[in-house]
């Protein structure tokens, strides 16, 4: 097998300018590294203090709850309340208000 010049002149090129063109693009890969990490920390930190945001509203969401909860049982009733009823009366509960009926599917109009 016989040994191209060109080949060989190129090989020798490329031995002596990598370490030329590490030397020179070594500081500028670092810089870019340095620019990169910091960008990555102030996005952590970004998320963080979302993420504290995020928290702090679920807790008060679950406080909200815990109290509706506490003064109700849930469906809007309270635990406390007599309905309109005295205490020592023998006076019938006020009556709940009445509810439209609900449609059935087949009552409601087509729209054009």
């Amino acid at each position: 097998m016989r040994i191209q010049p060109f080949s060989f002149l190129l090989g020798i090129g490329a031995a002596v300018m990598i370490p030329l063109f590490s030397k020179v693009f070594r500081p500028l890969a670092v810089e870019a590294m340095a620019a990169g990490l910091g960008f990555v920390e102030e996005g952590r930190r970004i998320l963080a203090e979302q993420m504290e945001v995020m928290e702090d509203i679920a807790a008060e969401a679950r406080a909200r709850r815990e109290t509706i909860i506490a003064n109700g049982n849930g469906n809007g009733v309270a635990h406390g309340i007599d309905h309109g009823v005295e205490a020592g009366s023998d006076a019938e509960p006020a009556a709940a208000p009445a509810r439209g009926r609900r449609r059935g599917n087949g009552s409601r109009r087509p729209t054009s």
